[in-house]
Parts: C-alpha cells; structure tokens; sequence
C-alpha cells in the first residue's frame, strides 16, 4: 500500500538524517525486494555497511552499481575508485525505417508543422503519428525528428523505445559555443551548464512550462527583469518571446547560475538545488549548525522536495555525460559534490581557499 510505502521511506530519510547507519541496514533489509534492489537503496545499503565496517560486503555492492551509467552508478564508481561506464552505442535502426515512416501522412504532417513553427500542433500531430509505433519504429521517429531539428522530441521519443545507449541523440551539443562563451564569461562549468540546459528544456528553445518559465534555460520573466537590471545594470526588460531566442536566454540564464552560486559560497550543489527551487528555500534546507558539514550525497537525498531531489541527481549525472561528449576526462562526482554546511561554514572555506591564493 501507498501509505506503508511512505512511512518506510520516512523511516530510512530519518535514519539517514541522523547518520544511524546500523538502523538504516536494517530498514532496507525489511523493504520490499523490488524497492530493495532499486539503485537508490543498493547504494546507502552499500554506504552503511561501509560506515558500519562491513566494506567486504559492500563492495560487491559498489561493484555492480558502478555498471551502470547513472547517478548511483557514478558514486559507486567513485566509493571504489573505478572508471565511469560512459560506452555510447547508436540507436539501431536501418535506413528503410525510417524512409517508410517519412511517407506516412502524419509524420508528413508533422514535418510541414514543424516548419511553419507551429509547435502545439506538431506536438498534437506526432503523438497520433508515434502512439502504436512498435521499439524499433520509436528508434526510427527519434532519428527521424531529430533529421529535422527536433531535439526535445527526438530525445523523448527514444526514451519511449527504452533504448539508453545512444549518448549522442540523447545529449546533443545544441547550442554548446553560445553556452561556452557565456559559461567562460561568468567563469561556469560549461558541462555542467549544459547539463542543467538538458534537464530543463531538453533543449527546447520555445519551450514554456505550465508556472510560465520560457526557453533553454527555463527563465521566469521576473527572473530575466532581475537580472537584466541588477545584474548587467540595464533599464531594458527583455519581453517574454524573446525568452526564446537561444542567445538572450543562455546569456540570462548563466548569469542567474552564477549569481545563485555567488550567494550560495560557491557550492554548485546548493546553486543546481536553488535553480530549481529557489535561494531562499534552499538556504532554509542547510544545517544550522556551522560546525556541520554533511556529505553531499547525503545532503541531496534528504531534500524535502522530491523534484529538486531528482532535479540535482539528473544534473550532476548529465554534467558527467556531457563531460565525456566534450571530448574531457570526466570530473568525477566526488570532485563536483562539494559537502553541505551553513553557509558561514561554506563562507570560511572560500575566505580561506582565497587566503591561500593570494600567498
């Protein structure tokens, strides 16, 4: 049932918060098997046993996680000390397939919709076109839509085959030298930029969501006004359609990240949750404490907001990705995931690392 679903979650959050690892294995050793062998669970079973001494039987654990190219695979990895899984295989499809679908009305219909930007209609019409599509056809609508500029579609289409392996089609580098520029110019993470950009919009320019955020990189319109006047000092406030033009949003946008994580010490773990979420919110979810400073694995999966839980976890886990589709090494997870303290605790720490700097 539902309800014993969410007070046995509750149990292990609360476990978790109290750093209980003893009382942690024993909550997971009583769940459901299907929710006990979920990566999630695997992983902090694997984390309580290490803590508790037990690391002969987590690493087996670590060991089968690190398989997998996810946000859990990638800590694992991390607890182990072995490479990423980051293999891309493309989408298999043949060139008949394809060509079969293009000469279908509603795919013809779709493409001539696409072209006139008429983007709800296209979406209406593609729907129709992909509902009774067999695995092997959704791979060939995937190549399809992204044969005509329809990145977001393409993306989701394929995630509907449940085929993952196709790291080019799934994370493009759409619009990546505008990104660079502006992520050099705010002094960002070009990867980690570009992860947040595929995880808001899946790099939908037009894209609007339901509490009105606007483009690439979801802005509000009260956002973009901020920081068109508070952050490059100007008296022009950008109108909502020109959210969608790729240049203006990523130059807005980026400069929301870094202001978010100027006021958050420098920590993109805290700015990646505050992007979605909110400053404010964020700060109020940090220890009070300042001699705390939790983990932040740890820290992540205890975010009140199943949303910005999930949000961060994607990011960080794209961030990876786009690492390894820029041609780099990939910066591992235990490198980005910086620990979570108060905020005088994170101040100190970039007071002192400057401190260094200047000797």
């Amino acid at each position: 049932p539902k309800e014993a679903a969410e007070l046995q979650e509750a149990r292990l959050l609360a476990a978790l918060r109290r750093q209980d690892w003893k009382q942690l294995n024993r909550w997971i050793s009583k769940m459901p098997v299907e929710q006990r062998r979920s990566e999630r669970w695997r992983y902090w079973r694997a984390r309580a046993l290490e803590a508790l001494g037990r690391r002969d039987l987590a690493l087996p654990i670590y060991q089968a996680l690190a398989a997998e190219r996810s946000y859990y695979g990638f800590l694992a990895a991390d607890r182990i000390g072995t490479l990423y899984r980051l293999d891309h295989h493309p989408t298999p499809v043949d060139e008949k397939t394809v060509e079969a679908l293009a000469q279908r009305p509603a795919f013809r219909r779709a493409r001539e919709l696409v072209a006139l930007a008429r983007w709800s209609d296209a979406r209406r019409e593609w729907r129709l076109a992909t509902q009774r599509l067999s695995k092997k056809e959704l791979m060939a609508a995937a190549q399809l839509a992204r044969r005509w500029g329809w990145i977001d579609q393409a993306i989701f289409t394929l995630a509907r085959s449940g085929f993952w392996d196709d790291l080019e089609l799934r994370f493009p580098l759409v619009h990546h030298e505008k990104v660079r520029h502006e992520a050099d110019r705010q002094g960002l993470d070009l990867a980690w930029v570009l992860g947040l950009i595929r995880q808001e919009s899946a790099f939908n320019p037009v894209v609007r969501s339901p509490a009105g955020a606007v483009g690439l990189m979801q802005l509000m319109p009260a956002t973009a006004r901020y920081v068109v006047r508070r952050l490059f000092k100007s008296r022009h406030s950008p109108k909502k359609h020109e959210l969608t033009q790729p240049a203006l949003n990523i130059k807005l946008g980026t400069a929301y990240l870094a202001d978010i994580l100027q006021r958050l010490a420098g920590n993109p773990v805290l700015a990646t949750a505050a992007y979605n979420a909110g400053p404010k919110k964020v700060a109020s979810w940090l220890p009070d404490d300042e001699s705390a400073l939790l983990p932040a694995d740890l820290w992540i999966e205890l975010i009140p907001y199943r949303e910005t839980r999930q949000y961060v976890k994607r990011v960080f886990t794209y961030a990876v990705i786009y690492d390894h589709r820029l041609g780099r090494n990939p910066v591992r997870l235990s490198e980005r995931l910086k620990p979570v303290g108060a905020l005088g605790t994170h101040r100190m720490a970039m007071e002192a690392t400057a401190s260094q700097a200047a000797l």
